[in-house]
């Protein structure tokens, strides 16, 4: 059986088994796909049945949703907008550079979280895909977090067009380090592109 449970008087607590589910999705989705992945091999994964992982996570959409959800709880738009809340005051290019930093630094230690995104991600560019309207929502959202961060900071260039060179420059470095992790510190090449986009030497502040 893939994953570990909690075992209550000989019974796996539900919460436990629906963990030990989404995890076994989250590995098989980030090597297979949406579209290669079956509820059958997910149900023999865990040693359940069809019925019995349905049972805990619905359709297969609703387990689609679940583990973006599972993503989500790593937002990096939630920690651009706790970051001014944590230090009392207007962040610098430095607090800016150190946020997104921590951003890459955990998902470094998350490389099956990270893959499922990047699978997901790009098999939702075709429109009937279930989680199309997620992920153009998402990268909204996260580029005007991205450009709400760096206004202010009077970088060359327009705030959202620096935004979205960060974000390309985050997807894509983890996209190589995915595919060649032995290869690529993940985190040293961010600091070393980091520093061209958010030059430390500004002093300028967010608004």
């Amino acid at each position: 059986m893939s994953g570990a449970a909690a075992v209550t008087g000989g019974r796996v607590r539900r919460e436990d088994r629906r963990a030990q589910i989404l995890a076994e999705a989250i590995r098989i989705i980030g090597r297979r796909g949406y579209y290669g992945f079956s509820v059958q091999e997910l149900a023999d994964g865990c040693g359940l049945t069809v019925a019995g992982v349905l049972h805990h996570v619905g359709t297969k959409e609703k387990l689609l949703i679940a583990l973006l959800e599972e993503r989500d709880r790593r937002d990096t738009e939630a920690v651009i907008e706790q970051l001014e809340q944590e230090l009392g005051r207007a962040p610098t290019v430095a607090d800016a550079r150190r946020a997104l930093r921590t951003v890459v630094a955990r998902n470094r230690t998350q490389p099956e979280i990270v893959r499922l995104h990047t699978m997901l991600r790009s098999e939702s560019l075709y429109r009937e895909h279930p989680a199309h309207e997620y992920f153009r929502n998402r990268e909204t959202q996260v580029l005007d977090a991205f450009t709400r961060l760096v206004e202010g900071l009077g970088l060359p260039g327009e705030p959202r067009s620096v935004a979205r060179h960060l974000i390309a420059t985050m997807t894509g470095l983890e996209e190589q380090w995915l595919r060649s992790p032995d290869d690529i510190d993940l985190v040293a090449e961010w600091d070393q592109a980091v520093a061209r986009i958010l030059p430390a030497s500004s002093e300028a502040r967010i608004r």
